[in-house]
This record gives structure tokens, C-alpha cells and sequence, in this order.
């Protein structure tokens, strides 16, 4: 691998680090978050995510929020808006690849879904920046990528995490 890539998936805000292999003791962490407050660095961006009314990938975090915030109230209950939605892995007692998220409009999608839409914008973001900083493309085989769960989880949220991630 030429770089690790550690997501660090939070209930209230997430991010990435990556280091590459030739300098691991030099970590970059993703501080230019679309949507982010003008001016800040930010090292994390909220744990949002916003499908369309077709139920597609939107956006994550400061874009997911805002976007979503500025939609027209008759217009909102069509989009699905879902915000601190991991601790459902921790909460869920009898937790399968079939349990479902509820979106703020009362919609329910899967989980299984939710998070590998969240893996998939982490993973994209994180390939354009190591591309724009590499002057070249980054494939995802050259990556070893990390994904942080709590300590606390039970192998059934471990293994969810594991799944959306595939």
C-alpha cells in the first residue's frame, strides 16, 4: 500500500486522516469540508446524510445539513434526512443487514444502505484529495483503509460495519 486512510466515523461528526507509507509518521488530516462554516478549519464534518426523494446519495455533513435546511418545508418531507445515526448499531438488540434507519420524515431505509453511502462519499473524498495532492490518480488498491468502531460495540455492529463497508 502506499497510504493508509483512517476514517474516523463519529455519532456527531466524522472525518479521515491518511498518512503514506514512506512517511508514516507525517498524518494529514481532511481539514476543507464543502460547506464548512467561511474561514474555519475544520478536521470533522457532521454525521449528516441526505438521499434524494429517489432515495439516492445527496450528500454527507456541513452540504447534507445546510442543504437540506435551506429546502422549501413542502419540499423537505420528500427528501430523506437521516443525522447521529450510528449509535443505532450500538442500540440495536437484535441487529441484522435488514434493520432499517428512519429518516427525519418519518421514512425508513437500510441501514446497510445509510452507511455504505457514508463509507462510499469518506472513500471518494478521500481518493480526490490523495489524487489532487499526487498529481496523479489514487486506485483503491493502493490504499489500506481504516474504518474506527467503538470498543464498546458487539461483534453484530462490528460486522455491520464490516459489510457496508464491502
Amino acid at each position: 500500500y502506499l497510504v493508509v486512510v483512517a476514517i474516523d466515523f463519529g455519532t456527531t461528526s466524522s472525518g479521515y486522516a491518511y498518512s503514506f507509507t514512506k512517511e508514516p509518521e507525517c498524518i494529514h488530516v481532511m481539514r476543507r469540508w464543502e460547506g464548512g462554516d467561511p474561514g474555519v478549519s475544520n478536521q470533522k464534518t457532521p454525521t449528516t446524510i441526505l438521499l434524494t426523494p429517489e432515495r439516492k446519495f445527496h450528500s454527507f455533513g456541513y452540504a447534507a445539513r445546510d442543504f437540506y435546511h435551506d429546502l422549501d418545508p413542502t419540499e423537505s418531507k420528500h427528501w430523506l434526512y437521516f443525522e447521529k445515526f450510528k449509535m443505532k448499531l450500538h442500540t440495536t438488540g437484535n441487529l441484522t443487514m435488514e434493520t432499517d434507519l428512519t429518516a427525519a420524515n418519518g421514512k425508513k431505509v437500510k441501514a446497510l444502505e445509510i452507511f455504505a453511502y457514508a463509507l462510499q462519499f469518506f472513500k471518494e473524498q478521500a481518493l480526490k484529495e490523495l489524487s489532487d495532492q499526487g498529481g496523479s490518480d489514487f486506485e483503491n488498491t493502493e490504499v489500506r483503509w481504516v474504518i474506527t468502531v467503538p470498543a464498546i460495540w458487539k461483534q453484530p455492529a462490528k460486522q455491520f460495519m464490516r459489510q457496508a463497508a464491502y
